[in-house]
């Protein structure tokens, strides 16, 4: 991601998962700019049933249990600047990304989330799920990207 609003300079971050049973989901904020935003991670709409919804902070890692669930990305008005969804099964892990620069120099681009990997969630139901990457190649790919 960019190292500020100035340049086109990137910069690294890293993380390494745990070995856990559960999926593991990392929030890592690479937005440069003034807006404020915070994730949120919500139940996918059942019918019938009212979704429940949790606040995460960026630059952390949490355990979820699988599912199908909305992330939010919510404004400081409280309206919904972005929105994705993450389909998370056991031994899994995942990154939610929020990205987007308010550059004074170059292009803007909005706010963002971007969760890695996007899986069907045909896939809860599957035995055969695949495995997800490396995390670090999807961080050096994500660095490429805002060069």
């Amino acid at each position: 991601h960019r190292h500020d609003t100035l340049s086109t300079a990137v910069a690294f971050e890293s993380h390494v998962f745990a070995s856990l049973s559960n999926a593991q989901v990392a929030i890592i904020d690479t937005y440069k700019g003034v807006a404020k935003s915070e994730p949120r991670l919500m139940d996918a709409p059942v019918k019938g049933k009212s979704p429940r919804s949790e606040e995460l902070r960026f630059e952390s890692v949490v355990a979820v249990n699988p599912g199908v669930y909305d992330v939010l990305l919510v404004g400081s008005d409280g309206k919904t600047k972005a929105q994705n969804s993450l389909v998370a099964l056991n031994r899994e892990s995942y990154i939610i990304l929020r990205t987007g620069v308010e550059a004074k120099m170059g292009p803007s681009y909005p706010q963002e989330l971007i969760v890695y990997p996007k899986l069907d969630p045909s896939a809860l139901h599957s035995a055969a799920a695949p495995r997800v990457m490396m995390l670090s190649f999807f961080t050096v790919m994500v660095c490429a990207f805002w060069a």
